[in-house]
C-alpha cells in the first residue's frame, strides 16, 4: 500500500503520547447496572448524572457504566483508587435502588438500549442486531500501559501479543463465553505485530481505523491516549486479582526486555 508522508504524520498525530507517563498504569472497569432481582436496566445516563465524577463514564450499552483510574506507578495507590471508585459507584447505585455487578456475560434477553452518543448511534446503524447484542452483553477490564512514543508503543504491543492466549485465560471467568461474544462483535479482534510506524499505518488503513484509532477493536491495541491497551481480561470483584494481571503484564515486558520507565 502506498501513502504520502503527510498522511502518515497526520495519522501519528492522532496519538497523544505523554513521555512523563511512560511506565504508568491505568485501569478501566466495566460494570452492569442491575435491579436487586438481577435484571439489567438501561439507567447509565441517570447514574452518571448522579455520580458527577469524571472517573466514571459511559459504554455502548446503557445498562453498563465504566470506572477509570488516574495513571499510577505504585500498585498500592492504584489499589486504593480502584477501591474508592468501587465504593463510590456502589453508593450511587444503591441510592438508585440498583447494584453494580461485575459480570462478564449478560443475558441474551437484556435490554439493547444504547447510550445516547453520536458515535454509538453511528455504530449501531451499521451493524446487525446479533453483533449489537454481542457488544452489549460483554464486560471487561482494560489495562493501559503508558508509553513514551510510537516506537516504544510498538515494541510494547509486539511483546504482549505473543502472550494473548495466556492473558485471556488468566482473566477468564466465563469459560471463554465473553471472548467468544467479543470476537463475534469485533471481527478484527486479533492483533498483529507491527514492523514500524509505516507498517502500523498500513494496517490502520487496511482495517478502517486510520481516521480514528478508537475504531481499532483488537484485544491488544495502541490507543489514542498514547498507551498500549490490554483488553483481554474479563471482570472480577477482587481488586487484588486486577493487580495480579498487571504484575503478569509487567513480568512479560521485563522478560521481553521492554522497559517501562
Amino acid at each position: 500500500m502506498t501513502f504520502n508522508n503527510t498522511a502518515l504524520q497526520k495519522f501519528l498525530c492522532r496519538f497523544d503520547f505523554k513521555q512523563g507517563l511512560s511506565g504508568y498504569i491505568g485501569v478501566e472497569r466495566e460494570h452492569f447496572l442491575v435491579l436487586p432481582c438481577g435484571t439489567l436496566v438501561p439507567r447509565a445516563p441517570e447514574f452518571l448524572e448522579r455520580v458527577r465524577d469524571p472517573r466514571w463514564t459511559y459504554e455502548l450499552s446503557a445498562c453498563q457504566i465504566e470506572s477509570r483510574t488516574k495513571p499510577h506507578r505504585d500498585l498500592l495507590a492504584l489499589k486504593l483508587e480502584l477501591l474508592q471508585n468501587g465504593n463510590n459507584g456502589s453508593l450511587v447505585a444503591e441510592r438508585m435502588g440498583l447494584r453494580l455487578v461485575n459480570r462478564e456475560v449478560a443475558s441474551k434477553t437484556m435490554p439493547l438500549d444504547v447510550f445516547p452518543n453520536p458515535r454509538y448511534a453511528r455504530i449501531t446503524r451499521s451493524i446487525p442486531i446479533k453483533q449489537l447484542q454481542a457488544a452489549c452483553r460483554v464486560a471487561g477490564t482494560h489495562i493501559h500501559l503508558g508509553t513514551k512514543n510510537m516506537e516504544h508503543a510498538i515494541r510494547t504491543h509486539n511483546a504482549l501479543i505473543g502472550h494473548l492466549d495466556e492473558l485471556s485465560r488468566l482473566g477468564d471467568h466465563s469459560e471463554g463465553k465473553r471472548l467468544k461474544l467479543y470476537k463475534a462483535m469485533a471481527k478484527r479482534w486479533l492483533p498483529a505485530p507491527y514492523e514500524n510506524e509505516e507498517h502500523f499505518f498500513e494496517n490502520a488503513q487496511a482495517n478502517g481505523f486510520a481516521e480514528n484509532p478508537r475504531d481499532c477493536w483488537t484485544l491488544i491495541r495502541i490507543s489514542a491516549h498514547g498507551t498500549v491497551e490490554v483488553r483481554a481480561f474479563g471482570v472480577t470483584d477482587h481488586v487484588d486479582e486486577i493487580l495480579h494481571w498487571i504484575s503478569r503484564v509487567w513480568s512479560i515486558l521485563q522478560a521481553e526486555d521492554v522497559h517501562h520507565a
